[in-house]
Order: C-alpha cells, then sequence, then structure tokens
C-alpha cells in the first residue's frame, strides 16, 4: 500500500514503542487497504460501458455483423469493471461519505476485539484503525482511557490523525501525532515500572 511506503510500516512500529513508553495505556495500530465493499462500483461503470458499447454497435458507422453485439459489450463491459475495481478514489468519489463512514467505524470496532485491544487488564487499550482506501482513521479507546483522559482534549488529537489520512498523508506523518496522543494519555495514566506489555506492538497491515 502507498499509504505505507519506504518506512512507514517500520515508522508506526516506533510509534507505537514511543507511545507505550510514556503511558500505561497500550496503543495497537491496524492497517487495511479499505473498511467497506464496492462490488457496486465496477458493476455500474461496466454496466455503463457495455450500454455505451452496445448503442455504438446500434448507432454507430458502419454497420457491424450480429455477432459483435454479443462480444463487444460483454468484453468491454468486463474490462471496464477490471479497470474501476481498484480505484480507491472512484469509489470515495460514487459511494457517500456516510455509508463510507458507517463501514470505516464498523471495520474498527471489529478489529477492536479481534485484536483484544478490550482484553487489557486496566481497560487502557487503544486502537488506531486506519482504511487506506477510504482514507478514514479512527481512534478507539477501552474505557479506562476514556474515562481518565478528558473527552474535550482526546478528541481534538484524534481528529488530527484523521485529517492528516484524509489528506492522504504517508504513514511516516502520523508519529508526532501519535506521540502527543501519548503525552495526553501520560498526564491521567503514567507509565508504571511493572507495566506489562500486553499487546503487540507490530503493525497489523
Amino acid at each position: 500500500m502507498s499509504f505505507l511506503r519506504a518506512d512507514g510500516k517500520a515508522a508506526l512500529s516506533r510509534a507505537i514503542v514511543a507511545f507505550e513508553a510514556r503511558t500505561a495505556a497500550e496503543l495497537v495500530i491496524v492497517v487495511e487497504p479499505r473498511a467497506g465493499h464496492y462490488l457496486h462500483v465496477p458493476l455500474a461503470f461496466a454496466a455503463l460501458a457495455a450500454l455505451a458499447a452496445l448503442a455504438f454497435l446500434l448507432y454507430g458507422e458502419p454497420s457491424f455483423a450480429l455477432h459483435w453485439f454479443l462480444i463487444d459489450p460483454v468484453v468491454i463491459g468486463l474490462a471496464v469493471a477490471y479497470l474501476t475495481s481498484t480505484w480507491s478514489a472512484l469509489e470515495r468519489l460514487v459511494t457517500p461519505a456516510a455509508r463510507r463512514d458507517a463501514w470505516v467505524l464498523r471495520a474498527a470496532r471489529a478489529a477492536f476485539v479481534a485484536r483484544n485491544v478490550c482484553d487489557t487488564r486496566a481497560r487502557t487499550g487503544v486502537l488506531l484503525y486506519i482504511a487506506v482506501g477510504e482514507r478514514r482513521a479512527v481512534v478507539l479507546a477501552d474505557l479506562g482511557v476514556r474515562q481518565a483522559v478528558p473527552a474535550e482534549l482526546w478528541s481534538p488529537a484524534c481528529a488530527a490523525i484523521d485529517a492528516a489520512v484524509r489528506r492522504g498523508e504517508p504513514a511516516s506523518a502520523l508519529p508526532p501525532l501519535l506521540v502527543a496522543l501519548a503525552d495526553l494519555c501520560a498526564e491521567q495514566l503514567p507509565r508504571q515500572a511493572d507495566d506489562e506489555n500486553e499487546l503487540s506492538d507490530e503493525v497489523d497491515s
């Protein structure tokens, strides 16, 4: 993924270590190509391309043999479906933002449970979920973090991470924003000498 280009994944892994060196909260980062299912995009454009091909065969010049009326729309439709099947910018353009946001939030909540972020002893897990195709980032915190860190401070820090991903910034641009998030946690949840690392420090991608 272009989001993780160069040493992006290593930069995020180092950011996890730096985050957890400051606070008792534990950070998990999950990066996925996309959160939703966009089959409707290639199907819609394939249908339009096939219809356009059929219209050209019917009304264009010169006249065509009958077998081309069966072959050309199918071939052109399949080609267009293939070309549009992984075009993230097009997926974002033709899919309502509310639907994309719902898919990302649902995927983030599923990752929160699947990656055991909710299973730390002090309920201090934090998940950063990034959907590259949708250009969205969601930060989910467990109960211990939500109770300790004021929402009026937490929300803007999370919004800054989401804004960077929305702009198309690479992964290497996120560590300073994660450090700022860690500093918020450190004020109320400082790291203790006996803290155990309960969650993986590797970026899940």
